[in-house]
């Protein structure tokens, strides 16, 4: 697979900003600094550390990708999710999607014919993945690099959208100020995290201040045995979350009420519990995350965390 000429003239070397250059098929090189960047099936390489976080995740989308075969409709996933509680507009143009994961918004966003979509990804699960999602459709580029250090030219997306990944690393706010640096002025910007539970009653907080602490345990048990515990916990949870918040008002806010079947959690729950680095906001605290990167915050809205719809002055 070969790298696309209209890729690298949006790539930028992620230590000195200096564009690069095709070197060979499988290398690339820095004009600057000289720094030699790897291409593994066309997918540029800009980082050769991985966090504990992108193992875990990495291990979670890594077992998809046997199965994943290249989506070709339209499968209603994070981003819709988003643009349907904020209201916000379709995005179009060229597109960047912060910590591409599993690539089911990437293929999405790639067969609308209005939109070309570039997902930078950490994890090697991830971006192997979101490859074979994206196999055959050529408006989706996936880029392996930290989205602390986003190797991307500035002002070049006309939009952009991180669904759950900037709470996951180790700066959120230096995150947002990558992809709104990335960001043509006046183009959109769509973004989720966690909430802190600090607008719940006493008992929601205390249930957080719970589960954190067993998270001290899980962050650090072996992936496959997480996972596997995952899989034991999913109808459980399915049935003490998700059915309940289906039925009763007092279960209205329940976390897990997405679920769509009783084995249907264990991808969230593997979420939850694996990555070591978590940040929660209140609805003050997230707003304040958008604007420190320089956004006018359009609207915020509540769905299972915070979802901000910000724009680049």
């Amino acid at each position: 697979m070969s790298l696309q000429d209209t890729l690298v003239e949006w790539l930028r070397c992620p230590e000195c900003r200096a564009r690069v250059e095709l070197v060979k098929d499988d290398d690339l090189r820095c004009v600057g600094c000289g720094r030699r960047y790897p291409l593994r099936n066309g997918v540029p390489i800009f980082t050769s550390t991985a966090s504990r976080t992108a193992e875990a995740f990495g291990y979670l989308w890594g077992q998809e990708t046997l199965r994943v075969c290249p989506t070709h409709s339209v499968t209603p996933y994070h981003l819709h999710t988003m643009h349907d509680a904020l209201g916000a507009p379709p995005l179009g143009g060229l597109i960047v999607d912060g910590g591409c994961g599993d690539g089911i918004d990437l293929a999405m966003l790639a067969l609308n014919p209005n939109c070309e979509v570039v997902g930078v990804e950490l994890s090697d699960g991830g971006v192997a993945t979101s490859l074979a999602r994206t196999r055959g459709l050529n408006r989706a580029h996936v880029v392996q690099g930290d989205l602390l250090n986003l190797p991307l030219d500035d002002n070049l997306f006309d939009g952009g959208y991180s669904y759950g990944v900037v709470h996951h690393t180790p700066d959120p706010e230096r995150a947002v100020r990558e992809l709104v640096r990335v960001l043509k002025p006046k183009a959109p910007l769509l973004l989720y995290v966690y909430e802190d539970f600090s607008d719940r009653p006493l008992h929601w907080r205390v249930a957080l201040t719970l589960v954190n602490t067993l998270r001290h345990i899980t962050t650090r048990c072996p992936t496959p045995l997480l996972m596997a515990l995952c899989r034991i916990m999913s109808p459980v949870v399915y049935v003490t979350m998700t059915l309940p918040s289906r039925r009763f008002r007092f279960a209205a806010r329940f976390p897990y009420r997405h679920g769509t079947s009783p084995w249907g959690l264990t991808g969230d729950l593997f979420d939850r519990f694996s990555a070591p680095i978590e940040r929660r906001y209140s609805e003050g605290g997230a707003k304040a995350l958008a604007e420190q990167a320089g956004l006018r915050v359009v609207r915020i809205a509540q769905r299972r965390g915070w979802m901000i719809w910000g724009e680049k002055p």
